[in-house]
């Protein structure tokens, strides 16, 4: 039984009976034209190869990647895809939307290999986060993938339950993030975007080493979440305060390894040897010379929303139906401001998500100073509007670094971002 390290939270899982590959993305411009890669696999559907599987575990675009599964499937029409029964099922409605057939199961067998995928649940029934896990197990040997899913004891306790001897033999973890913050919001000082920055750096590594404790693998790999954002973003690539995967290794030493890149490099669970392993860390002038050479010409709202210069766009209706449809399905009881600011003028659009007497929207100039608590979105017009309209998503434009966010106080609210998840009409 063997793990083959493909690109962030791609691997293939090779046991006697079959080859499972996990969460496979290699279409540049995920986040509607922000994420990439490096380094780049020329042709990675042939360093996958045939596979027998293939599990999804999300819809976020750089785990659910429609292009190349339709590539891949094109050249390895037998390999059979599976996802989890998450529910609401986001993820099995849009598969089918796009003309893929997946299996929902929890369980799966594949000759004397076993695999469970288990939701990102907790007590109170799914997270927002939408997320699953993988184990696989096979005579006595096992591995768990995590992939992105935050820590949720309920979730942890069913994979190490299917482990045999209650622990995995290798172990696929993650370690770094996909948000906004700290690179796309205002701070009052540098010092403190620095201070922001070292933080979630550091939130990020306890992250790791919180899983690794509780599940107490022979051997772990940090992975997923590998991903530079392109075009005008990539300034921000830096501010990130994502940990290279051999600073994990630092920290913990001979437990976790990084496997090489290419699509060659494994993990061998019988012999407990690597390989290939990388040992350098990245080079950011390297990488930011990489995406520089890249042609990212534009974002998909550029290329897919062509509209007159001359158009008025009716952000005020559609604004007001997006605020009373988040309010049904998110309670905001005290007053909290959003100022929404499109880029083509100096007026913003001003609402109170926490009260339905009060006026739906504004469009005013200033004034925003002696409003608290409030968060200000500094956003294209167009994608603005696309939002509003479902053609793309909150969250996508959010994890893709798209806007700019300055929140008084500086306090995260996850209703509010809820709330926005919400905010279409």
């Amino acid at each position: 039984m063997q793990v083959r390290y493909i690109y962030s939270a791609c691997v293939v899982v090779e046991t006697p009976d079959a080859k499972i590959l996990c969460d496979p993305w290699f279409t540049p411009g995920a986040y509607d034209g922000s994420w990439y890669q490096y380094p780049v696999l020329p042709d990675p559907v042939a360093a996958i190869g045939p596979v027998d599987l293939i599990y999804v575990s999300h819809i976020h675009p750089d785990h659910y990647d429609p292009a190349f599964l339709h590539r891949y499937l094109a050249r390895y029409p037998a390999a059979r895809l599976a996802i989890g029964p998450q529910q609401p099922p986001y993820l099995a409605t849009k598969m089918r939307i796009d003309g893929f057939k997946p299996e929902i199961a929890e369980r799966l067998s594949l000759g004397a290999t076993e695999l469970l995928i288990v939701p990102n649940e907790d007590e109170a029934g799914p997270r927002s986060e939408i997320d699953s896990a993988l184990a696989i197990r096979r005579h006595g040997m096992s591995v768990l993938n995590l992939n992105d899913n935050p820590f949720v004891e309920r979730q942890v306790e069913r994979l190490l339950a299917f482990c045999p001897g209650g622990k995995p033999d290798f172990a696929l973890l993650p370690y770094s993030g996909a948000g906004p913050y700290p690179q796309t919001f205002e701070f009052a000082s540098p010092e403190e975007l620095a201070a922001a920055v070292a933080r979630k750096r550091r939130q990020f590594l306890d992250g790791f080493t919180r899983y690794l404790r509780r599940l107490d693998p022979k051997k772990a790999m940090p992975f997923a979440g590998k991903y530079y954002l392109g075009g005008p973003l990539a300034a921000l690539n830096r501010l990130r305060g994502v940990p290279d995967a051999l600073e994990v290794a630092d920290e913990h030493g001979e437990r976790v390894v990084v496997l090489a890149d290419g699509g060659t490099a494994t993990y061998d669970l019988v012999t407990g040897r690597a390989s290939a392993v990388r040992t350098e860390p990245y080079d950011q002038d390297l990488i930011d010379a990489h995406l520089r050479s890249l042609a990212v010409a534009s974002y998909d709202y550029e290329r897919e929303l062509q509209l007159d210069a001359d158009r008025v766009l009716p952000m005020l209706p559609l604004l007001a139906s997006a605020k009373k449809r988040a309010r049904g399905k998110v309670r905001i009881e005290e007053p909290y401001w959003l100022i929404l600011k499109p880029r083509s003028n100096g007026h913003a659009f001003l609402l109170n998500l926490g009260d339905d007497s009060a006026p739906s929207v504004e469009h005013r100039k200033d004034g925003f100073d002696a409003l608290s608590p409030r968060l200000e979105i500094d956003i294209d017009d167009r994608y603005l509007f696309g939002l509003l309209t479902r053609l793309y998503h909150w969250n996508n434009a959010e994890v893709g670094s798209q806007y700019r966010s300055r929140r008084v106080p500086d306090r995260y609210r996850p209703d509010v971002y809820r709330f926005l998840n919400m905010f279409q009409v």
